[in-house]
């Protein structure tokens, strides 16, 4: 299979002297994470909504609206922006896209013809589409490809230790676990927000000595801020059923359960990588993705 087969064409793309808050309407009209940016036709950038997200003005900051718009506005996109980009053509095969995607920990890249232009983008989600519809007698059940060492928190621990979990392993999110048995899942997102509310509370910058995910997290636990454990998959699923899911649900992993609901891994869109390139698993843990 081809990039070309693969990959979807994109109509808008970011400027460099485009301030972020107009880049993330953009975003928001596609519904993406990632924008390539394009000067005089080549593609010089990529913004993706980490870079945003770290050079926003922080809302803890306790800035008013006026004083919020204003400093985000005086951000260019040239100022926010990766670069150099990792770009892939058409004709590429797919397997040469994806060992760059592994090996780069990259979630998306441009597609360019010989002359540089822009034709298109390949993310992740391509690649699960792509592959979701490709023959594979030989692919396997969820269990063949998934992590088996994972990381994961209980309800009762401290809020402060599972967010350090989350930073130092690279997960978006946590499994909890009771007993062994999946019973939630800790997003990213949701301990971000909670910390971003107490630090508003408090009035205090993130750059604040005293206001770290320490002090705001400290003595609250898991319990609060996890969600029920709506996307998993059981022992003994297909890989075919495994993408199926994560496409729905637009995710890069998955526990998995036995029929007792005991939390046996996580299949990562890492796993279905190596995966698709008859590859082991190299690590314990799987690398996250921008």
């Amino acid at each position: 299979m081809l990039v070309k087969e693969a990959m979807h064409a994109r109509s808008l793309t970011a400027e460099p002297h485009m301030t972020l808050p107009e880049a993330v309407v953009k975003m928001q009209e596609l519904r993406v994470k990632r924008l390539p940016v394009v000067h005089d036709g080549k593609v010089v950038g990529l913004l993706t909504d980490g870079e945003i997200r770290r050079n926003l003005p922080a809302l803890s900051e306790g800035l008013t609206p006026w004083e919020f718009v204003g400093r985000a506005a005086r951000v260019r996109v040239r100022d926010a922006m990766r670069q150099p980009v990792h770009t892939v053509t058409p004709d590429s095969p797919l397997e040469q896209a994806i060992q760059t995607m592994l090996e780069r920990r990259i979630g998306g890249m441009p597609v360019v013809d010989d002359s540089g232009q822009l034709v298109g983008m390949l993310t992740l989600t391509d690649v699960l589409r792509a592959e979701q519809h490709a023959p594979r007698l030989q692919w396997g059940s969820a269990e063949q490809h998934m992590t088996a060492q994972v990381v994961t928190a209980q309800p009762q621990d401290d809020l402060a230790d599972a967010a350090k979990r989350l930073q130092e392993s690279r997960l978006r999110v946590l499994p909890v676990v009771e007993g062994g048995q999946l019973v939630g899942l800790l997003h990213e997102t949701a301990v971000t927000d909670a910390q971003e509310k107490a630090l508003a509370v408090r009035g205090q910058a993130a750059s604040d000595q005293a206001a770290t995910t320490e002090a705001v997290l400290r003595g609250r636990q898991v319990s609060e801020l996890m969600k029920l454990p709506t996307g998993y998959v059981q022992e003994g699923s297909p890989m075919r059923d495994v993408l199926q899911v994560m496409i729905e649900l637009d995710v890069h992993g998955l526990p998995v359960v036995d029929m007792e609901g005991q939390l046996l891994g996580v299949v990562t869109i890492s796993d279905v990588l190596r995966g698709l390139l008859g590859q082991g698993q190299p690590s314990a843990q799987h690398p996250g993705y921008s």
